[in-house]
């Protein structure tokens, strides 16, 4: 998802956004209420700031503004009312005629009235008269419904966003895009497609969540004035974090630190016909600034990886048949006791001696791990073992992977993502990083993040493999489990956008997420 950030003060300091539902949003509207915040109050802020961020960022000479009956309706005959005094020309459509409108919307449109501003139902104007002004404005806004919608629409409301959606003219919807379920990535009806969507104070589940997150076009957040009192009582599905709060959790580099100071990095990973998955994992590490990084490799193949990693030690271990041997625990004893993490799975295969090497490797070595790909599905064949790696471990299933260590269908999983996580780390104690779009970090306390950066580019084998090195090397580096959870992802999904901004995101390869890191890296830095 894009990013348009809003040029509001408050909106900038943030370090992570709240995910709300639906029932929570209207939970924080009534506690404002009960502290004293008038319901005309808080849709005057929603409003102002929807209207600074349009006068902002989008040529409003001409504006349509469709207004629904209810709070989201009062919202958009704010917006209307504030693009009028800014000299915009208003056209302001009602889905419903005024008397139907609720108590707080109707005073909003007395208010806009009271301005000099004049309104026609659609119902008057017909889809006709509703797209003759498509064509004459220069911008859109939607307020036809907000978060409290539960049902497809149909009728004049459905006719409406079929004729919008056929219009050539760039449009915001406010909160949500009209006819999106704001609790899912379902498109279950006629929906606004939208070129952005502005979120007001929270985010909302659709907006991350796919295929319904591609309707909402880019997505600011703009700020309501809710009191503290009632952020502090909130309890969001998940979290998201903002480029300044992944900036603080970079672990420091010290003036005087040297390859000790920034990890020793072990990774098991590789076989014959996998040789890239190890070098893309090491590879990983080494550029997010892990000092030292270790590839044990079945032996018959570490002339490849000496030559393909010139900065790396390898360390040629038994083998059987060109992958990972009954024997490389008694091999590995030595620099599993001096690594400060270890990365294991990429590239391993799934043949029986690998899985007992794997189990043998993960039960002897004591401190964090990052456990991918066919490390995964070793554990999925002892799932006890999981447990005991709850403050120590992570995980990076893809849903098949999360799948196998739940015994869940994996379209079940990939269906309520944020869910599944949420269960499996309350389960078993390990943070883990399911991985797709958006990826859903669920961090040991319970916290859900949802990553928001990424594209298609990173749809591709080898991807993952780079997201483990990357993991590895900041927790050897010195981040705790949780910031490397929640790092990784992001500047990963950073890299892939960075590469697209210029190139098609369908070429990315992911040596080139590996070779972005650098210029990725510097620009969160910044923002520290």
């Amino acid at each position: 998802m894009e990013r348009e950030e809003a040029r509001d003060p408050r909106t900038a300091a943030v370090d992570e956004r709240l995910v709300l539902t639906a029932a929570a949003q209207r939970r924080a509207d009534e506690d404002a209420y009960r502290l004293g915040v008038t319901e005309d109050a808080l849709m005057e802020s929603a409003g102002r700031s929807a209207a600074t961020w349009i006068l902002s960022h989008a040529a409003t000479r001409r504006v349509v503004v469709v207004a629904g009956p209810g709070g989201n309706g009062g919202d958009a005959l704010v917006v209307a009312r504030h693009l009028r005094t800014a000299a915009s020309e208003v056209k302001v459509f009602l889905l419903t005629p005024p008397e139907r409108l609720s108590a707080g919307t109707r005073r909003m449109l007395e208010r806009f009235v009271a301005a000099g501003g004049s309104v026609t139902p659609l119902e008057t104007a017909g889809i006709e008269g509703f797209t003759d002004a498509l064509a004459w404005g220069t911008l859109a806004v939607d307020g036809l419904f907000g978060t409290g919608l539960s049902r497809p629409l149909d009728g004049l409301a459905a006719s409406t966003i079929r004729a919008w959606n056929a219009a050539s003219i760039r449009t915001v919807s406010l909160d949500v895009p009209s006819g999106a379920l704001s609790d899912s990535g379902d498109i279950a009806g006629p929906l606004v497609s939208s070129d952005v969507t502005l979120a007001m104070e929270f985010l909302k589940p659709v907006h991350l969540l796919f295929p319904a997150a591609s309707r909402c076009g880019s997505v600011a957040v703009v700020p309501v004035d809710y009191p503290d009192d009632v952020r502090q009582r909130i309890h969001p599905l998940a979290r998201v974090l903002e480029r300044s709060g992944i900036a603080h959790r970079l672990p420091p580099r010290p003036a005087d630190g040297h390859k000790g100071t920034f990890g020793r990095v072990l990774v098991v990973a590789g076989s014959v016909g996998m040789t890239g998955a190890a070098i893309l994992v090491c590879r990983g590490a080494l550029r997010v600034g892990a000092g030292l990084v270790v590839l044990a490799i079945p032996a018959s193949l570490d002339p490849i990886l000496e030559l393909a990693l010139p900065e790396v030690i390898t360390v040629p271990v038994p083998e059987t048949g060109g992958r990972l041997g009954p024997a490389a625990l008694g091999a590995l004893r030595d620099e599993l006791a001096r690594a400060d993490v270890l990365a294991i799975g990429p590239g391993l295969s799934r043949a029986p001696d690998v899985v007992k090497a794997t189990l043998a490797l993960l039960r002897e070595f004591r401190g964090p791990c990052v456990v991918d790909a066919d490390a995964l599905y070793a554990l999925s064949r002892e799932p006890e073992l999981v447990s005991s790696l709850a403050v120590r471990g992570l995980l990076t299933p893809h849903p098949g992977e999360l799948a196998l260590l739940t015994g869940e269908s994996a379209g079940a999983l990939a269906h309520d993502r944020m869910d599944a996580t949420r269960a499996f780390v309350e389960s078993r104690g390990v943070t883990t990083v399911l991985k797709g779009r958006p990826t859903v970090i669920g961090l040991r306390g319970g916290d859900v993040y949802l990553n928001p950066t990424g594209n298609t580019g990173l749809a591709t084998g080898g991807s993952g493999d780079v997201l483990t090195g990357i993991l590895a090397g900041l927790i050897g580096g010195g981040a705790s489990i949780a910031d490397a959870a929640l790092l990784g992802p992001y500047l990963h999904g950073m890299a892939a956008e960075s590469f697209a901004s210029d190139r098609s995101e369908r070429s990315l390869l992911p040596s080139d997420v590996i070779d972005l890191l650098p210029s990725v890296l510097r620009e969160v830095e910044q923002c520290g």
